[in-house]
């Protein structure tokens, strides 16, 4: 989860909340918690972390937040009605798992959801 905190970062935004010590732990984004909710610089956008390891991929519970954080939409300003932006983390090893599992539930393609993997 480290991981994906760093590139938030990196790219510029701001780590809201996280489940990751010093950081305020995330509430319920549908169903579940996701493991970082992140915003841009404008406030504007609200953007959905999860960090999975490879034994986890295609658990129910996993499957579901896929499902529920990738057709999150933004509920106020200019972004009103867009999807939420909704980034996975994944070790190396299983990103060719994580694209089965994505394509399976349909979420694979969508413009809001963004892939990375651990190297």
């Amino acid at each position: 989860m480290k991981a994906l905190i760093d590139k938030f970062v990196e790219k510029g935004l701001t780590i809201r909340q996280a489940a990751y010590p010093g950081y305020d732990e995330p509430g319920k984004a549908g169903r579940h918690e996701p493991d970082i909710r992140a915003r841009d610089d404008d406030e504007e956008l609200n953007i959905i972390g999860e960090a999975k390891t490879c034994d986890d991929l295609t658990s129910d519970i996993s499957k579901e937040q896929f499902q529920d954080f990738s057709s999150r939409e933004m509920t106020k300003g200019k972004s009103k009605g867009k999807n939420v932006p909704f980034h996975v983390i994944v070790p190396k090893a299983c990103e060719q798992d994580l694209a089965v599992v994505l394509q399976e539930l349909g979420v694979s393609g969508k413009a809001n959801v963004f892939t990375w993997t651990l190297t």
